[in-house]
């Protein structure tokens, strides 16, 4: 028979056979203290524990940066707080200093991301890139000497004017930038295998087709003023490489000064030497940069 600590699971069988065992295996759900929990002791059947309340459960959410919410009760919410702040498409999240960050909007088409520490808070800024412009080109006039580029635009900040594959009528002539322009002499070095000739940038223009190259075509040359617009006296740059009539290679490097203190609006492309010969091919190209 039972006895009074048994528990019976199946009161029929149990007393179908005069003093059979009694399963008393749920005995362990006896007991425990208030606030427990029952809990899965091993893999045997009916093999609990009473265990505390807390064990292996969260007790409390906590945010940190870029987070908020949280709690230590009911349902917890978090939110993330850096994808909250984006408000737009394209917007940017920046540091703005120790755990600290602000939204950035996005800048205006063919803009570039850029530093600047003056910027508060963020130190970026959206600004346009440096960029090259082509404002025009053309031919040198086949038959004449002088060629005149007006009406430049007055909206960016360098001027770069490249002039290629020049070739004169007659021998010893050569090209310069000239027409109403003061260009102040310029100085610098011509590198070739042969430098008994001179420095072709030690003159009153810069010039850039020198000598008797009369055939040769494999030249390009290109002077960048800088600040063109502005009514100062501004420095330019002047690069180029030409070959002579006998594939000798030059190349040149100057330097020097427009004396003008007046915005530069046009350009003459002129041959001068002797009798001014004429020009029979050669091209330019005048471009802006910002």
């Amino acid at each position: 028979m039972p006895t009074a600590t048994d528990l019976v699971t199946d009161l029929p069988a149990d007393f179908e056979v005069f003093g059979q065992a009694v399963d008393s295996s749920m005995a362990d759900l006896l007991g425990g203290t208030a606030g427990q929990i029952l809990a899965k002791n091993t893999n045997a059947n009916m093999d609990f524990v009473w265990i505390t309340n807390d064990v292996g459960d969260i007790t409390e959410v906590t945010a940190g940066t870029g987070i908020s919410g949280g709690g230590t009760s009911g349902a917890v919410t978090i939110t993330n707080s850096m994808a909250t702040e984006i408000t737009a498409k394209a917007d940017l999240i920046v540091g703005t200093g120790n755990a600290a960050f602000d939204n950035l909007p996005v800048g205006a088409n063919g803009t570039v991301l850029t530093a600047d520490s003056t910027v508060s808070p963020t130190g970026l800024k959206w600004a346009t890139p440096s960029s090259y412009t082509l404002l025009t080109s053309g031919n040198l006039p086949t038959g004449a000497n002088t060629v005149t580029i007006s009406s430049l635009s007055q909206a960016y900040q360098d001027l770069v004017i490249e002039i290629y594959g020049v070739t004169f009528g007659t021998a010893a002539g050569y090209g310069v930038f000239t027409g109403g322009v003061a260009w102040g002499r310029n100085s610098g070095t011509i590198l070739s295998a042969d430098t008994s000739t001179g420095d072709a940038c030690s003159q009153e223009y810069p010039r850039f087709v020198d000598k008797t190259w009369t055939t040769q075509s494999n030249n390009t040359m290109t002077i960048r003023v800088f600040n063109y617009t502005a009514t100062y006296r501004r420095a330019y740059a002047f690069t180029g490489l030409v070959t002579d009539s006998s594939s000798v290679a030059w190349g040149t490097n100057c330097g020097g000064a427009i004396n003008n203190a007046t915005a530069l609006s046009a350009i003459t492309i002129q041959s001068i030497f002797g009798s001014s010969p004429n020009f029979t091919a050669g091209a330019y190209k005048i471009w802006g940069v910002k």
